[in-house]
């Protein structure tokens, strides 16, 4: 081994020491969430749905659009994944962008006060601020690709989301809630699985 090579070593410890620290804070996971098209994976800003003591959730009523899950799950028969695409691939299920809503939005029921305030954002190309309903503390690492790869539904998790008009947060994700779900299904339990 060289002098050269030797000295450079520490340079590439910092390096990667660096980036652990910035994926561990949690921001890696944002830059993974916007999926391979950042267009396609507008994420919501970082507001929690539940109160930071674990307390109240957010009012429903929040959402800068009133947007109805039972009229689009139930009624019209959308799966979560067309416009949740990121949950199959990876840690997040992402938000859909205004390009996915506008793409039906621009030919149906475009007049509608709740469908203008969608295109305007389609126009001005702006990302639709919702507020985060569900959010985990920065120390887990969940993903949404192991789950569903498990067969686990995602009303598991999240509720009867058809039947909402907001979505709200139904269970409480908290650690004990998530490993008493591993246990019935005989899944690891291993600290690591979801630290690290």
């Amino acid at each position: 081994m060289t002098l050269h090579a030797i000295a450079a070593r520490p340079a590439a410890v910092v390096l990667v020491t660096a980036f652990a620290i910035f994926a561990g804070t949690g921001a890696l996971t944002v830059f993974v969430a916007q999926g391979p098209d950042a267009a396609e994976a507008e994420l919501a800003p970082e507001t929690s749905g539940a109160a930071a003591d674990g307390g109240a959730l957010l009012d429903p009523a929040a959402q800068p659009i009133a947007f109805s899950h039972a009229h689009h799950v139930t009624e019209i028969g959308i799966d979560c994944q067309f416009c949740h695409a990121y949950a199959r691939r990876g840690p997040v299920a992402g938000i859909p962008s205004v390009q996915r809503c506008a793409g039906c939005h621009r030919v149906v029921l475009s007049e509608q006060p709740e469908i203008l305030k969608v295109l305007e954002y389609w126009e001005d190309e702006e990302p639709i601020p919702w507020v985060r309903v569900h959010d985990l503390p920065d120390h887990v690492r969940f993903t949404h690709k192991a789950h569903l790869r498990a067969g686990v539904a995602c009303g598991t998790c999240h509720g009867d989301v058809a039947q909402m008009e907001a979505a709200v947060q139904v269970e409480s994700l908290s650690m004990g809630w998530c490993v008493s779900c591993h246990e019935d299904r005989g899944a690891t339990r291993d600290c690591l699985a979801c630290h690290y």
